[in-house]
């Protein structure tokens, strides 16, 4: 179980914002600065390769810390974006996209927080484990 929901956290942390953010509300917006898009694409990016690589520990390797801990890297980027709003005058969403706002919080802090509670369930239950395997070796 707890391979599965690190590959839903890293399904929803880095391949899910491709298909949402290549796309004209994002890195296709004309109201964004070029040098601002430059960096999606490399944040897109790198978290596409990181997706791989925690895919590749998780699924032949057999490992699930390693996986585990990039999608919490990941998903821990994305909360001190959203923390740190304040400081270098972010929001949530950029001119020219549009985005639900459930009970008026933004749909991204509400799927990216999720997201990073079920990763830390899945560490969680992961520790949980190895810690009752030790005990009874």
């Amino acid at each position: 179980m707890t391979k599965i929901l690190t590959t839903v956290a890293l399904l929803g942390c880095a391949i899910l914002p491709i298909l949402m953010d290549a796309g004209p509300t994002h890195l296709f917006n004309s109201h964004w600065d070029a040098h601002a898009r430059s960096h999606l694409v490399w944040m897109l990016a790198t978290n596409f390769f990181l997706f791989w690589l925690a895919v590749y520990h998780l699924w032949y390797r057999k490992e699930e810390v390693l996986p585990g801990l990039i999608s919490l890297c990941i998903l821990l980027g994305y909360s001190v974006s959203a923390i740190t709003m304040p400081l270098y005058d972010g929001v949530f969403l950029g001119e020219g996209g549009v985005e639900p706002r459930p009970f008026g919080i933004p749909i991204n802090l509400i799927w990216f927080s999720a997201l990073l509670i079920i990763q830390i369930i899945s560490l969680f239950l992961v520790y949980r484990r190895r810690k009752q395997v030790r005990g009874r070796g």
